[in-house]
């Protein structure tokens, strides 16, 4: 095999619109407890088709992420709004979408509130609780639908009538 058709193989990933959500969600997860993992999700996702709604929404969630995992307190701020920046844009190309809805509400439920980045919680929840009501949980599976609900009902933002909802789901 020549060098360029093995370079041509290593890019084939990059180059295409195809991604593996699965495995992006699982990087996500690591992303939040480790530094280096928010750094390697980040770049990878940076690279990546970001006018597909739902990895423009991980990687916003994935710049808020790196937020936690900085020391300096500017820095903190920057990548808090650049994240909730890309969020916002996800949300307005994708409004039904439950796992981007997801993405911001269990981001700004861990924002103190006092930093004023935590707007859409109300929204979010509703929204949240709506589509699952509404069975518009197609494009995720079952094991994250079950985090979501369990999310959700842990979170303490719900009213006993959305949790009778969502443990329906």
């Amino acid at each position: 095999m020549s060098c360029f058709n093995f370079l041509l193989l290593l890019l084939v990933p990059f180059l295409s619109n195809n991604y593996d959500i699965k495995q992006v969600r699982l990087d996500y997860y690591e992303a939040v407890n480790s530094e280096n993992a928010a750094v390697e999700l980040y770049e990878k996702l940076k690279k990546s088709d970001l006018s597909e709604p739902l990895l423009l929404a991980y990687y916003g969630a994935t710049e808020a992420v790196k937020a936690k995992h900085a020391w300096n307190p500017y820095n903190k701020i920057a990548y808090l709004k650049k994240g909730m920046k890309n969020l916002e844009t996800a949300v307005s190309k994708s409004r039904d979408n439950l796992e981007i809805r997801f993405l911001r509400f269990s981001l700004e439920h861990y924002i103190p509130g006092f930093l004023g980045f935590s707007k859409h919680l109300e929204e979010d929840r509703k929204k949240i609780v709506e589509l699952i009501q509404r069975k518009q949980t197609s494009l995720v599976d079952k094991t994250l639908l079950s985090n979501i609900v369990s999310f959700m009902i842990e979170s303490k933002r719900c009213t006993a009538a959305e949790i009778a909802i969502l443990s329906k789901a």
